[in-house]
């Protein structure tokens, strides 16, 4: 009897602890589904050339019928582009005039903005007035052959890549195995892009797909390998908040690829990459921007080129209060994934260094540039609730005094001199949600 008298004080002292040992349970099984980071990396093996090429691309939408790349072709030139995209090249720049006559100028005045900014065109073979299929198959190759003439031969523009149609799955209701079938559509514009720019240096390939679709891809494989028709690419477009689909996509495609031995080298671009298909506020603030090196940190060596979309805002205000799904305003003003692209950039002419230990939510990019050690070490988590504080080490340095450099995304710079006696330096790194820095280690 005494004991159940004392119970209720037993539970009341006692429930403290309880309360602190559940919460440590729920912490650990919250740990369980995650890995944190233990960051290693290996000076003493440099391998290929930091791959800048993944992520200097941009692809511009069809916000207006205008050259939007002229306005900022300072500010966009600043992030190196490789290659920037167009579509609606047809019905926004009114190059068919009909009877067999085309006019070029207003398109042009596009790739001429392109070419100002450093970057050559990708362009989106698109669309009729109507965006519907062609109702007349010869006039469609007309119009396609004449164009790649004009700029495969006449402007005599290296390095194009032309992009059969826009979104073929939204834009005309194509189809990959019935019709309006796609691969009809690619067949009759490749063999245009082919006859009209000959023996001109270029690149012809799609489908440019809303999404990664497997059904579609194996269709392209299949038809082309068949045929012989030329395809130099493959390309989709991707709108995630999680990483983990791209990869899962990159996945699929190897397993795809295993079929089609022909094209397991081929290039592999998602032309059009953001964290949501929609306006998004996010596009206005740094989470876009961590969203984006963590995307180049995980699909570095697997993809060959992405494509941001897009460069430049749209002239109209969005309903859920975000200015678009641009890099630059349309007024002109920078914002945060601008600037990761620029980050990015700080990687730029080293060697990829080999390393291990990236976790769930950070991961890395690692180099040597010169006589610098470098590391791109990003913290993501689409939640914005993940703190973490881990190791990176740099294995096989010579003992003696160094300098590290920790630079933060949208943030300050500071430097410091370490000493060591051993063949490794290793830092207690933090970073809070969705934060980015570049270590860089120099003697």
């Amino acid at each position: 009897m005494k004991f159940q008298k004392l119970l209720p004080f037993i539970l009341l002292l006692i429930l403290p602890i309880l309360v602190l040992a559940t919460k440590q349970i729920i912490d650990l099984r919250k740990g369980a589904a995650g890995t944190p980071a233990n960051i290693i990396i290996d000076t003493q093996n440099p391998g290929v050339p930091v791959p800048s090429t993944l992520w200097q691309n941009l692809s511009q939408g069809g916000e207006e019928p205008v050259d939007m790349i002229k306005p900022v072709i300072g500010q966009i030139k600043a992030l190196s582009p490789k290659l920037i995209r167009v579509d609606h090249i047809f019905d926004f720049y009114k190059v068919d005039q009909g009877n067999g006559n085309y006019n070029f100028s207003q398109l042009d005045g596009v790739v001429n903005s392109i070419l100002a900014t450093g970057a050559k065109p990708m362009l989106s073979v698109s669309y009729t007035p109507d965006s519907k299929p062609p109702a007349d198959w010869n006039q469609w190759y007309n119009l396609v052959k004449a164009t790649a003439k004009h700029y495969s031969v006449e402007k005599n523009i290296g390095g194009i890549y032309y992009e059969v149609w826009n979104e073929p799955d939204l834009f005309g209701g194509w189809k990959y195995n019935r019709d309006p079938n796609y691969i009809t559509l690619y067949h009759n514009t490749a063999r245009a892009i082919v006859d009209g720019a000959g023996s001109a240096n270029y690149k012809v390939g799609g489908p440019a797909i809303t999404a990664y679709y497997s059904n579609w891809i194996k269709s392209l494989f299949a038809s082309t390998a068949k045929s012989g028709i030329r395809l130099d690419f493959i390309s989709w477009h991707k709108y995630s908040k999680n990483p983990a689909d791209y990869l899962a996509d990159f996945e699929s495609l190897n397993k795809i690829l295993s079929d089609y031995p022909q094209y397991f080298n081929i290039e592999r671009l998602i032309t059009e990459i953001g964290p949501n298909p929609e306006p998004d506020v996010w596009y206005d603030g740094t989470q876009s921007g961590v969203h984006l090196m963590s995307v180049v940190t995980q699909l570095s060596g697997k993809i060959h080129r992405i494509f941001s979309f897009e460069p430049v805002d749209g002239p109209n205000p969005r309903s859920d209060k975000s200015s678009g799904w641009g890099l630059i305003t349309h007024s002109g003003t920078p914002k945060p994934r601008y600037y990761a692209l620029k980050f990015l950039n700080e990687m730029v002419g080293g060697q990829l260094l080999p390393s291990s230990g990236d976790g769930t939510w950070v991961t890395s990019l690692s180099s040597k540039n010169g006589s610098k050690y470098q590391s791109l070490i990003v913290n993501y988590d689409q939640n914005s609730n993940h703190t973490e504080t881990f190791p990176v080490s740099f294995k096989g340095l010579k003992p003696g005094s160094y300098t590290v450099t920790t630079k933060k995304y949208m943030g300050t710079t500071t430097s410091k001199k370490v000493t060591i006696n051993t063949p490794t330096l290793t830092e207690n790194i933090y970073l809070s949600p969705n934060s980015a820095i570049i270590i860089e280690i120099t003697q």
